[in-house]
């Protein structure tokens, strides 16, 4: 995460630029890109003001947050855009279960439609073929198996494919019907 403090009447000092930092990286967990932050902090008279934008590729969020301590300004600030990153997280995801609802549906109604007209034909015995149906495609970001647990847990999903950040090697992480996880290493 690439992270620039500016301060308007203020010094930034190492332990505020460590505070900003360790708060906006809660953030980089939770979008899970590479993410761009501008932070502004300033203070007039008794008015402590931390002022945030976060950039991904996919959202833009900011937020303002004025208060007595410079400190609790950079933690209320950082916890709206934890909740504004956690409602976009949401609002993908339900859109991509949506598509993938729609595609199931156009498929099966496709199968249908062919195994009625193999039906027509045969004027007798269905047997439908089995097809290939492309579901999603898998940007493999480098992740931990534990990172990678959290994510299948925060998605509706039933398996994950990633790259294990150490060895950078591709798993499979999925669900099993007893509610554990099991995890596929096709390259051991």
């Amino acid at each position: 995460m690439k992270i620039d403090i500016t301060g308007r009447q203020i010094e930034v000092t190492p332990a505020l630029r460590e505070f900003a930092e360790e708060k906006l990286g809660k953030l980089e967990r939770l979008l899970l890109e590479p993410l761009e932050a501008h932070v502004v902090l300033s203070i007039t008279k008794h008015r402590h003001v931390a002022e945030i934008q976060v950039k991904s590729r996919t959202v833009l969020l900011s937020g303002t947050e004025e208060t007595g301590d410079l400190y609790a300004s950079i933690g209320e600030v950082v916890d709206k855009l934890e909740r504004q990153a956690l409602k976009h997280k949401e609002k993908v995801r339900d859109h991509k279960h949506r598509a993938a609802l729609r595609d199931v549906a156009a498929a099966i109604e496709a199968e249908a439609v062919d195994a009625k007209k193999v039906g027509d034909e045969e004027a007798g015995a269905v047997t439908p073929r089995p097809r290939i149906v492309q579901s999603r495609r898998y940007r493999l970001r480098p992740m931990s198996a534990e990172d990678a647990v959290m994510e299948l847990e925060a998605s509706e999903e039933e398996l994950l494919v990633y790259r294990e950040a150490q060895s950078e090697r591709i798993q499979v992480l999925y669900r099993q019907k007893d509610g554990n996880y099991g995890l596929i290493d096709p390259e051991s």
